[in-house]
Order: C-alpha cells, then structure tokens, then sequence
C-alpha cells in the first residue's frame, strides 16, 4: 500500500505527551516565525505550542485528502472515486455484485443485491455437483440421479404439515425439543422459522438440479430425450411443492458460465401462471415419454401415469377440471394401478400396484444430524417414532408428529384403516408387555404408518436412516380427486362411485345418498391419508381451515413464509407472503 507518511506526525505524538515546551525564541505575530530572543514567557511557549498543534492537524489533513486520491490497489478508482475497499481490486464502483459472498462488491452501500441479470449462488447441500458440465448422457445421467437425491426430503414435508394440521401435535421431548415445529402447529412461525427454511431450501434445490438437469441436457447432441422427460418430471414435481407450500417460487430458465442459475423475478406471475408452467412442462414430458420413454436414473421409479398424475393435480390447483377429469380417466384406463385388497400392505416398502409414485428410501447410507434432509432414508420415521421404546416389531424413536385423541376417534365404526394409520401403544403395551416413555403432549397414539421397524440396517444415526418407502401419490387419492371434480362439474352419481370404491375397500357400507357430499369427501380423504401430509392442506384447499385449526389466520397461514433471508439475497425479486 502507497500511503504518504510525514515526520511531523511524531511531532505531533511529542507534542501531544509533553508536559513542558521549552523553545529559545518567541513567536512573531507578523509572519508566526519563531525568532531567536531569548528567555521566553510561558505564554510564547502556549502560543507556540497551540499554533504547532494547529499546523500538524491542517497538515494531517491535506494528507489523508491526498491519500483519498491515491488509487492503491491499481484498479483505476480511488477512495474518492468510489472505491470503497481500496485494498483489493476487484471492489470499486463499477465491479458487478457477486450475490452470496457477504461483501458490497460495487460500493453502493448494499450487500448481495441480485437484479436477476446474473447467475447467483443459491443454497444446495453439496454445491459440488455443479462443478462439472453436462456435456454427454454420463454426465447428464449423474445430474439427474442428484435430483431424485433430494427426493427423500420429502418426508420432511409430510412430518411437518401433519404439525400444522389438525391430525397431529408437534410432539418430542419438550415444548423447546424443535421450536419452529411447535410454532408451526400454533401459527406463530416467522419467516426465519427453521423447517419452514429446510423445506424451502431443499424443494428450491432439487429445482434447481433438476432444471440444470433439463437446460443443460436438451443441449446434448442427440441426446436421448427419455432423460429430458424425466428431468421435467423432477423439476415440475419440486415446483408444485413450492406452489402449494409458499405459492410462489423464482422460476430458472439460464444459467451463467459458473453454472449458478440466473432467477427469473415473477414480474407479477400469480400462482395461476407458475401452475401453467407446470402444467405445461408435464404435458411435454408425458409427450416425450409416449415416443421415447422416461428414464429413473435415482432409485425412485418414474412413469407416464406419475406425470398424468401430477399433471390432474395441477389442473385441479387450477379449477380445470375437465382437463383433470381427463387425466386421471387415463391413468384409470392404463389398468396398472388399482387398489390393494388388503389396507395393512399399501406401506410395505415395494412399489405396488395401489401407488402411482413412491419415493425410494434407503438404510444403506449413513447420515448425520449434521444434514438431516440429507438422508436417504426416511427421516420421519425416526422422528415418529416411540420414546424409549422396548419390545416386538418397532423401534425407538424421538415421539414427534403426535396423533390427537380427535383424529384417532374421527374414523366411523368398523374402518380398518384406523389401526392401520394409528397405534394405542397403551392397548399395544398391554397386549405385548412392551415398555416406553412419554414425551411431550403424549396421547397414547402414534403414526403407524411411518414407524421404525426392527430388522434394518439403518447405516449412520440409526433415527436418520430408516428404509420405509415414501407413499407420494396413491391411486386412492386420484379416485377421491376423481370423486370431488365429478361433485364439482354437477355428476352427482359418478362421485359417489368413486367414493365408495375407496370406501368398501375401508370395509364401510357405501354411501348411496347425502345431504352434504363433498364434506364425506373431505372426510374420506382425512381417513385414507391420515399420517400422510395432505390434511392441513385439504383445510386450506376446501375453505375450512380456520373451523379447524384455532390459530389459523385467515389470509396469511394459507400459504407458509418465505424465508426472509432468501429475500433478501435475491435483492427482493419475489415478495413475502402476505402477513409475514
């Protein structure tokens, strides 16, 4: 560094300690020259001490203006200039912001303001999967595998909105045991809440792996195009969930030379017109995979009635019902899906005839608390599980995501899908001996369709890693979707066909005549996916939220908050929710 330094500063440093200033001379008033008379009064030395104090300050600061304009780092702009770190060149006011790395790079004041013309650094759990291109099918075969890698955070979804329902209570080991948990189920959360933070941050990845994915690979010579639908699936399939979470995502249409995706603002897209992109990306898809397949290039198996099925509940979100209608007629007359005879084996951990899209979790690799929707397994089976658990079939687990004694008694008499979707561990314990704690706001009930099982490898955190395949989209839920669109366009019979298949199924007398339908629709759907992640937003979906949920606001908790600091690193380019 070039800085000018002049001896007078030491002067200064003496003056400023000296106790006594002995000078042989006196101060001339004409020209303030010290002449050469002797034996000075101690007022011409005050004077000539406060006029040195006087001179050394001006002279100080003519030198820092001259250093102001000295440019030290060479990079053509001084401190006056606009450099506000003239230590290091590639900050000045004309350096491009570099959005991510916490340092005001253009000297505006502002740190990390993104103007969606340049590529950002977004969260991803292992950002290392964008150091290489995607230039041959290898390499866009990998990219796609570390999309499906983040599927298995799904379950964390399911965990978390069955909090915010009125099926379950948050649970654990106290009130404090994962606080944004409990705020969640009290619609207290914040937009620094941290699962709602986790949920965001691995949905927006996976849809950003597996928009690279698609832009990348559609630019591969004669690239086999069942990759591109299958990079399309993953994509809409994240999307959707960020629509129905936080009704509002930063779609990616480019990226820059570094690979980092450059974020297109919503200029004002509502959710309808995210909804239409989605809708329209699986409609290319599902044509690509009727002339050259799809691939699964993860462990979770993707198919032509995955897409249609995604695809109806986009329309649906979109009040196209006849074009929903449409959709899930075809995946009925595919014939590869029905229901299971027997309820207890729908959550095995195969894929199965009664689902259309499962998502694969694995004990065979280690996790950690370090990363927890890292894992591929099923994290939230460890969470659900029984607190000290000891005895037949089941494990220990943390007690979290708590069946209430209303959802345990809101299934009618003889439906078998109550024991199925809950345990009385009390009426369990005494029936096997089995011992286990209480943690946080027990009700004797746990989920048991997602609880740990003994005879699992479970590699890593035992709690972390369990195996139990992730049920997404059953072929139940289409036939109740198919029921409630066939109420909603005036076929009155056709829905209450479709409600009975799922009904007899339940072992329950089929239903030939109501006074209120759609509410025996919504309260089927709250029966056959208990446990499942869908209740709190069918309440939302179907109007009667805050008939439900005490602490449910009426337009805010609709939709959960965008995580503030994802705001404020993309400069404001998507707005908070409202309320938030």
């Amino acid at each position: 560094m070039r800085k000018i330094t002049v001896v007078v500063l030491m002067l200064f440093t003496a003056l400023s300690y000296a106790q006594d200033i002995k000078l042989n001379g006196t101060v001339s008033a004409q020209n303030n020259q010290i002449k050469n008379v002797a034996n000075p009064t101690e007022a011409q030395d005050a004077v000539t001490k406060s006029f040195m104090e006087t001179l050394i300050a001006d002279l100080q600061a003519q030198i820092e203006e001259i250093n102001l304009n000295i440019d030290n780092d060479e990079d053509g702009y001084t401190e006056n200039q606009g450099d506000c770190d003239d230590t290091n060149a590639s900050i000045n006011s004309s350096a491009g912001e570099l959005e991510g790395d916490g340092i005001d790079n253009d000297c505006d004041g502002e740190i990390d303001e993104y103007d969606g013309e340049n590529g950002i650094s977004i969260f991803d759990p292992n950002p290392d999967v964008f150091v290489n291109p995607v230039s041959n099918e290898s390499e866009l075969e990998l990219m796609l595998s570390n999309a499906q890698e983040l599927l298995t955070s799904y379950s964390f979804l399911i965990l978390t909105s069955e909090i915010a329902s009125d099926n379950s209570l948050k649970g654990g080991e106290s009130a404090n045991d994962l606080l944004g948990l409990y705020n969640i189920e009290n619609f207290t959360h914040t937009a620094s809440n941290y699962p709602v933070k986790e949920i965001w941050d691995f949905m927006y990845a996976g849809y950003n792996r597996a928009s690279y994915a698609y832009l990348k690979g559609r630019e591969i010579s004669n690239v086999s195009q069942s990759y591109l639908a299958e990079a399309l699936f993953l994509k809409s399939f994240y999307a959707y969930n960020l629509v129905e979470w936080f009704g509002n995502y930063l779609q990616i249409f480019e990226y820059d030379p570094n690979n980092s995706p450059i974020l297109n603002g919503n200029n004002g897209n509502t959710r309808n017109e995210l909804l239409e992109q989605i809708a329209a990306d699986l409609e290319y898809a599902i044509s690509i995979s009727e002339n050259f397949g799809v691939t699964s290039s993860g462990r979770s198996i993707i198919t032509k009635n995955a897409m249609l099925a995604y695809l109806s509940k986009t329309f649906a979100k979109l009040g196209n019902n006849s074009a929903a209608i449409n959709r899930i007629d075809q995946i009925i007359a595919s014939g590869q899906h029905s229901l299971a005879t027997n309820y207890e084996t729908v959550f095995d951990d195969q894929p199965s005839i009664s689902s259309v899209f499962d998502i694969d979790c694995t004990d065979a690799f280690g996790a950690s608390f370090a990363c927890i929707l890292c894992s591929q397994g099923n994290i939230m089976v460890g969470f659900n599980g029984i607190r000290n658990y000891v005895g037949p079939i089941y494990n220990s687990g943390f007690s979290f995501n708590i069946p209430t004694n209303e959802s345990y008694n809101s299934f009618e008499s003889g439906d078998i899908r109550r024991d199925v979707a809950i345990l009385d561990i009390v009426a369990w314990a005494e029936a096997t001996g089995a011992t286990y704690a209480e943690g946080f706001q027990h009700t004797g009930f746990f989920n048991n369709k997602y609880l740990p099982v003994q005879g699992n490898t479970r590699a890593g955190d035992i709690n972390l890693t369990n195996p139990n395949d992730i049920k997404v989209v059953r072929y139940a839920e289409l036939l109740l979707l198919r029921s409630e669109l066939s109420l909603r366009s005036g076929d009155y019979s056709e829905a209450l066909r479709y409600l009975n298949l799922v009904r007899t199924r339940a072992g329950l007398s089929n239903i030939s005549n109501s006074n209120n339908l759609m509410n025996d629709i919504i309260q089927e759907r709250r029966s056959e996916f208990m446990g499942e992640g869908k209740r709190f937003f069918d309440l939302v979906h179907f109007g009667i939220a805050t008939q439900n949920l005490p602490n449910f606001i009426y337009g805010r908790n609709e939709v959960f908050p965008i995580p503030q600091y994802f705001i404020d690193l993309v400069g404001g380019l998507i707005p908070q929710n409202p309320g938030y």
